[in-house]
């Protein structure tokens, strides 16, 4: 059977397509009363009593609601909105689709390689401009990496984050390349820029480089009051960070406040 999930808040998403995956093989199993009885009994727990949940199965084969807990309530989308637009891209592009990002030039190089005009890349708006690829062709990816920052357990992504531009810049110098009279541009027309995004508080952006995440590390000194360590990846021109960080007392909450202080150009 295939199927279709709806949830509720996404405070209590995985609990909501927990109990809505594992409802079709129930439903074969034991009936809608007896599943119904199991889904009411984990949303009735005491530590839900200020959520609310919706769940409902449809069957894409037999075209029609086979479950549903307060089907027809209206929910603000939780994370799983996210399905709609993959499951549309997965449709649309096939499973092996693959993001090509473009460098062009808008001037002859001369003899000595030195483009005479602009070097422009055009964001494609490819999500994994990154360290992330491995051999292989799979993705490294940590329980709990970089984009979702502060908690301990929080992880960089490994390798280096400057990779695919790295790559970009070797393929610009094969072709002969040597320095360039212009600019340097990314032409990000491909789609405008929006807000930050809920979850990670990361831009969605036509170029994504490193998740569009500069990780900053702190370590604390060797004594109360000592400056901590700061470790910035990647190490860019684009953002300096100036440390004014002292180490708390030992079993203090750390605790990191920064101050932004934007450039003339943005």
């Amino acid at each position: 059977m295939t199927i279709f999930v709806r949830a509720g808040k996404s405070a209590i998403l995985c609990l909501a397509l927990a109990a809505s995956f594992a409802a079709c093989a129930a439903l074969a199993q034991e009936g809608r009363g007896a599943l119904d009885a199991r889904i009411r009994e984990i949303t009735s727990r005491p530590e839900y009593k200020h959520s609310l949940f919706g769940v409902e199965v449809y069957s894409l084969d037999e075209n029609k609601v086979v479950y549903s807990l307060r089907g027809p309530q209206l929910f603000t989308p939780g994370s799983t909105t996210k399905l709609l637009t993959e499951g549309t891209a997965l449709a649309l592009l096939g499973a092996d689709y693959r993001f090509h990002t473009k460098v062009y030039r808008t001037g002859p190089v001369s003899p000595d390689g030195t483009l005479q005009g602009d070097l422009v890349l055009v964001a494609s708006g490819d999500p994994n401009l990154s360290g992330r690829i491995q051999p292989g062709g799979t993705l490294a990816f940590e329980n709990e990496d970089h984009t979702y920052a502060g908690s301990p357990d929080t992880k960089a992504v490994p390798g280096d984050p400057l990779l695919v531009i790295r790559e970009l810049a070797g393929q610009v110098a094969s072709r002969g390349i040597k320095q360039i009279q212009g600019r340097v541009l990314v032409d990000v027309s491909l789609f405008p820029e929006g807000d930050k995004e809920l979850g990670t508080e990361v831009v969605i952006s036509p170029i994504a480089v490193n998740d569009n995440v500069v990780d900053l590390t702190v370590s604390a000194g060797d004594r109360e009051g000592a400056a901590v360590g700061l470790s910035v990846s990647p190490k860019t021109s684009y953002v300096t960070f100036i440390n004014n960080i002292a180490t708390g007392p030992q079993g203090s909450k750390p605790e990191v406040q920064p101050q932004d202080v934007a450039n003339a150009d943005g």
